[in-house]
């Protein structure tokens, strides 16, 4: 790994140590690039997230980090979001104001909030919704990046007729839009189900610019072990990893 562009912070409420941490683990890691990274504030009853009044808080932060580190490393500032239509005009007052290049789509929960992917009640129903929520926010032009796109294996034994018949339209619509999909090594680190060798190889169907993240919530998990084994893992899966994520 050479690059990474997806992590959490103690600033998202469930993850560990502050920006230069990570940023300094990057440098100890001998990464070339990376993210300056958050699940983007939210009003919404997801779980633990950051708050908007700590927003101000935390986007100096990551430019005094910036500023610091940036001749040493390549430094951007980016947010991981679920795609909710009320907040789409304030997220893109964020990126037009403040600088933030890279926006990752991370669907944790359904965009009309009756679903939590996490905690899946009826399976099927709330599969065909990830797969609909996704698809219609890849269309906003938006977001330059899915992350686990394969994040609704986390109540599934094993991929069914019916979530690769839903990843396949999601491969799809990344390819036609050109969104870049990711192979997401946190899901080693956790029993989640994913990242799933059908499910991927399933992606290789189309042409899509695909990355490996560590999306460590700890500085520590940085470049870890589960990483390598991502990386062990695309390789025998025969999929082409793009090293540094090009952004527009």
């Amino acid at each position: 790994m050479i690059s990474n562009v997806h992590s959490h912070s103690h600033w998202c409420r469930h993850g560990r140590g502050n920006l230069e941490d990570y940023v300094k683990e990057g440098l100890r890691c001998g990464l070339q690039s990376m993210a300056v990274c958050e699940h983007v504030a939210s009003e919404m009853p997801m779980g633990p997230r950051m708050p908007w009044s700590d927003m101000p808080a935390y986007l100096a932060e990551a430019d005094e980090v910036i500023e610091r580190y940036g001749k040493q490393i390549e430094l951007f500032k980016a947010f991981e979001c679920e795609y909710f239509p009320e907040a789409l005009e304030r997220f893109v007052q964020l990126r037009d104001h403040h600088d933030v290049p890279l926006w990752i789509l991370g669907q944790h929960e359904s965009a009309d909030h009756r679903y939590d992917y996490f905690a899946m009640q009826d399976r099927d129903a709330e599969t065909r919704q990830y797969t609909a929520d996704v698809i219609v926010a890849l269309n906003t032009g938006f977001f330059q990046l899915l992350a686990h796109p394969d994040v609704i294996l986390v109540n599934y034994d094993r991929p069914t007729p019916l979530v690769m018949e839903c990843m396949d339209r999601i491969f799809a619509e990344c390819e036609k839009l050109k969104v870049a999909v990711e192979i997401n090594a946190n899901g080693l680190r956790r029993p989640t189900g994913y990242p799933n060798r059908e499910i991927w190889m399933l992606s290789k169907k189309y042409k899509l610019t695909t990355i490996i993240s560590s999306d460590a919530h700890d500085p520590r998990c940085l470049v870890d072990d589960a990483v390598h084994q991502t990386e062990q893992m695309a390789a025998a899966w025969g999929i082409e990893i793009t090293p540094k994520l090009k952004l527009k």
